[in-house]
């Protein structure tokens, strides 16, 4: 695996090698920006089901919904601040992680990539994947951080508040992979076959 600062442009020449080979273009957004548009819908989906999720683990947040207790927000510029910003950076970098740990041979690969771009970390790969794997991949981090690591920090009784927000933010942020899901679980054939090139996804039974 090895780091690039940004996800490689599409390469037409592989682009037509694939086809030619008898692989076929996903009809998916064309870029991030599209990308994050279409999956909006998703997102609001993914909030609400973590909110209800927070609303059965986190008792403070039942009890504000009740009206038991009154939501006060306070922004202090000071170096708890800063610490929020950091674990929210870090949350990032695990969330990608995950995604990289279920690439076949992630470690080995010449051909799987991670980076930051300044925004967002991200991780790639061209390695030829397996439909089912291709889904695990792009599910666990939503799984793991968003309902496994709430659902255990509740029964260890150590569940804050900014911890919800951080899975939170990680339902909501996992939208793009869920579309992504969606779109292989409809056009990809059981057992099929996908790879990226740049921004383009092929697949081939």
């Amino acid at each position: 695996m090895k780091y690039i600062k940004n996800i490689p442009s599409t390469d037409y020449l592989i682009c037509e090698n694939l086809l030619s080979n008898g692989w076929k273009k996903l009809k998916e957004p064309k870029n991030v920006k599209a990308a994050i548009l279409y999956s909006f819908p998703i997102m609001i989906i993914s909030f609400f089901i973590e909110l209800i999720l927070i609303f059965f683990l986190y008792q403070p947040f039942k009890d504000i919904i009740k009206g038991d207790s009154e939501l006060k927000l306070e922004l202090t510029l000071n170096l708890n601040i800063f610490g929020y910003l950091v674990a929210i950076i870090i949350f990032l970098f695990i969330h990608e992680l995950i995604h990289a740990i279920y690439v076949p041979n992630m470690l080995k690969s010449n051909k799987t990539y991670w980076g930051f771009n300044g925004m967002f970390a991200f991780v790639y790969t061209e390695e030829k994947i397996k439909k089912s794997r291709f889904i695990i991949i792009s599910l666990m981090p939503y799984i793991t951080l968003s309902f496994m690591l709430p659902m255990i920090l509740s029964i260890l009784g150590i569940l804050n508040g900014f911890i919800c927000v951080l899975c939170l933010l990680n339902a909501g942020g996992s939208c793009v992979d869920l579309l992504n899901i969606i779109l292989i679980s409809f056009q990809v054939p059981n057992g099929g076959y996908v790879i990226s090139n740049g921004h383009n996804t092929y697949y081939k039974h």
